[in-house]
């Protein structure tokens, strides 16, 4: 066993955090089992990422248990993120919260992958031999109602619940940007928030949601209950719309104000930012069209030279 080679599979930290994690004696468990039995079950995995087994993996490696890799085939990223939330609601001792959240993720994550196998959301004719090609058979790609309608089939719920745990999911992904620990802890089931109220919780600031959690964390109770965890993120989203009232904005500055034009180009640009951001996420999950890519090359090419030009202009002494 010491001169077993070690097979070496990558971590994506995505695919991780999709997977609920083991209490530590549900780890000992299976740092126990694994030890007296082998490894039975085959690690999962796509392009040599993990996507179940994350456990066992770390175990065997330490341990140096022998395992077997079974790899899978999947169109794109989002359809092995999709596979994994289906895998892990089939899995049990996952908290309502941890349900929802994978059933919305899961619905998010099919629709992009139906998207990429149809971009133009129709039946794809082509020429063949300089004569119009339809094929025999033709592919029918799922709509979005459609996906709603599987996935609510396949966890006993309307397509419209499905629909609503999508915003949930998409509200917690916002909140996971600007305070990553608070996710965990509403997964866990140790804060509980009404759907409502999470999508109000999305809204707050990086710097209202650390107000947020820690006067939830003054409790000494097992978890925060739901009467309790609305009464702090109301209080704190009308401390948020009250503080936004006073702020002065753009349109309140004096009419002649020569520092206007550079205050508005200012407070408007971290939005382009953080839209150019998500576009290089999703080029993760998705293969755009060529003219797409030519029309956003030449917007970009322009705005680039745009940029360069009032760089200049600031830059010079007499500005």
């Amino acid at each position: 066993m010491d001169n077993m080679p070690k097979i070496l599979l990558k971590i994506d930290n995505e695919f991780k955090n999709l997977i609920r994690p083991l209490r530590r004696k549900e780890y000992l468990q299976l740092e126990e089992n694994l030890l007296a039995d082998g490894c039975r079950d085959p690690i999962i995995t796509w392009n040599g990422y993990i996507i179940d087994g994350h456990n066992r993996y770390e175990i065997c490696n330490r341990h140096q248990i022998p395992f077997q890799v079974r790899e899978l085939s999947f169109d794109c990223r989002a359809a092995v993120i999709a596979w994994i939330c289906k895998n892990q609601l089939g899995r049990r001792n996952i908290t309502e919260e941890t349900r929802k959240f994978l059933i919305g993720m899961q619905y998010e994550s099919e629709k992009t992958a139906n998207q990429n196998k149809n971009p133009f959301g129709i039946n794809q004719f082509y020429s063949k031999e300089g004569e119009d090609y339809i094929p025999d058979e033709e592919i029918e790609v799922p709509t979005k109602t459609k996906t709603a309608h599987k996935i609510a089939d396949e966890n006993n719920v309307t397509h419209a619940t499905v629909q609503k745990y999508a915003i949930y999911t998409r509200a917690l992904e916002t909140i996971g940007q600007k305070l990553p620990e608070m996710v965990t802890k509403i997964l866990s089931g140790r804060y509980k928030i009404s759907h409502k109220n999470i999508t109000e919780l999305a809204k707050l600031s990086t710097a209202e949601l650390k107000k947020v959690n820690n006067r939830m964390e003054i409790t000494k109770k097992p978890f925060v209950q739901y009467c309790n965890s609305r009464n702090v993120i109301l209080n704190a989203v009308e401390k948020q719309q009250s503080e936004a009232m006073m702020r002065p904005s753009v349109k309140d500055m004096p009419k002649f104000d020569p520092d206007a034009p550079l205050t508005e180009l200012t407070l408007t640009i971290p939005s382009w930012i953080s839209s150019i951001k998500r576009t290089v996420n999703s080029l993760n999950t998705s293969e755009p069209s060529i003219k797409a890519k030519t029309k956003l090359e030449q917007v970009l090419n322009d705005l680039q030279n745009n940029i360069s030009e009032l760089n200049s202009i600031l830059s010079e002494e007499d500005y």
